[in-house]
């Protein structure tokens, strides 16, 4: 009786684990199906993120700015062509990858991740510096997953805020002299009025004070043209610019007995500036010459058209300028003076700085060396019109 009762026992629970068994099977047959549709579910929507990000990359290609995409992690997970340039995506393993990849400043990456936390509040994130250029980056939320980081390009106008602070200090620095000088000898007058010998000094004085101050605004407001841009289309005779530079300084070459020779100059000879930046660009040049020419001396100006443009060079017999000092001579308010053996500084030293800003503006170029018996070299080339 208990051997026949523990085998229907037996087959009793046989069964029951035959049927759970067969659930269970129907079960995970049925959690399969559920988990492929999910994983085709899965891959479609990849699929279509990496398709979404591939159009949207395609259509950032037509931003002229470096554009990343980022995910709600901070990763770089795509960018346009600008961006896979600046970034250097070739240099870098498949992406997604941190930004700390592609951007090694730490300070600036811990603000960048704690900007990405407070999308889609927006928050200032510091220049970078890449390449040697300087990028102003903003970024913004496309959706809860990913935000773009768009990196403008501030370089040239950094550069024109320097150049403007400099050049701010240089004028303070360099009006500070003369005025003091005007407000002197000002008060010389007020309280010697009668001595005679006195007011003509003050008034001589005044007179080249005065001068000073004026041609430092007349280079100012040249520097300032010059930052402002070129100007489109213009153009002038280089032969009428060098005839009109020879009559303006007859005056004083003859005070100094130097001989101005112009050779090679065809007519007429086209150039690419207007003729108020040929005149400024030629003049500096020669009346630096005169200035540095010893008396009885001669400059020597050479032509030679090219298919081009015109290549000019104008040298002197002076003492020329030290190696050393030669690459520094085209800096804004840096004098050459002292350096070319002369005690007194009487320029303001914007003169090679303004030729040589013009010429890089307009296309031209200019070099500078030592003549090897004496003098100096000055090199030009200015764009010609061909016709």
């Amino acid at each position: 009786m208990s051997q026949i009762y523990y085998i229907t026992l037996t087959a009793v629970l046989l069964f029951l684990l035959y049927g759970v068994l067969r659930k269970s099977r129907v079960n995970i047959r049925y959690k399969q199906k559920e988990y492929q549709i999910l994983h085709h579910k899965y891959e479609a929507l990849q699929k279509t993120l990496v398709k979404r990000g591939q159009r949207l990359d395609t259509l950032l290609l037509a931003v002229s700015e470096a554009v990343l995409r980022v995910d709600k992690l901070g990763r770089v997970v795509g960018g346009n062509a600008q961006a896979a340039n600046l970034f250097q995506f070739d240099k870098v393993p498949k992406l997604p990858q941190s930004m700390l990849l592609f951007y090694r400043d730490v300070e600036w990456i811990n603000i960048y991740q704690q900007a990405i936390q407070d999308l889609p509040q927006q928050t200032s994130l510091p220049d970078m510096q890449l390449q040697g250029r300087v990028f102003l980056p903003r970024l913004a939320a496309i959706d809860d997953d990913e935000a773009l980081l768009l990196c403008l390009d501030v370089t040239a106008y950094t550069h024109l805020q320097q150049k403007q602070q400099s050049l701010l200090e240089n004028l303070m620095h360099d009006l500070k002299t003369p005025l003091t000088s005007l407000l002197g000898y000002a008060r010389s007058i007020e309280a010697f009025a009668d001595d005679k010998a006195l007011r003509h000094e003050a008034a001589t004085v005044i007179a080249q004070e005065a001068k000073h101050i004026n041609d430092l605004m007349n280079s100012m407001l040249a520097l300032n043209q010059i930052d402002l841009g070129t100007q489109q289309g213009a153009e002038c005779d280089l032969s009428v610019v060098l005839v009109r530079i020879k009559q303006t300084l007859d005056f004083e070459m003859k005070k100094k007995n130097v001989v101005f020779n112009i050779n090679g100059v065809p007519k007429p000879a086209f150039v690419k500036l207007s003729e108020t930046d040929c005149y400024r660009v030629l003049m500096n040049v020669a009346d630096n010459a005169l200035k540095f020419s010893p008396e009885g001396s001669v400059i020597d100006c050479e032509v030679e058209e090219r298919n081009d443009s015109f290549a000019i060079s104008i040298t002197d017999q002076g003492n020329g300028v030290p190696e050393k000092y030669m690459n520094r001579v085209t800096e804004r308010f840096y004098r050459v003076d002292k350096v070319r053996g002369r005690d007194k500084a009487e320029g303001h030293g914007l003169g090679l700085a303004i030729v040589k800003e013009i010429l890089d503006r307009d296309g031209g170029s200019l070099s500078i060396s030592n003549v090897e018996q004496s003098g100096l070299r000055v090199s030009l080339t200015l764009p010609k019109v061909v016709f």
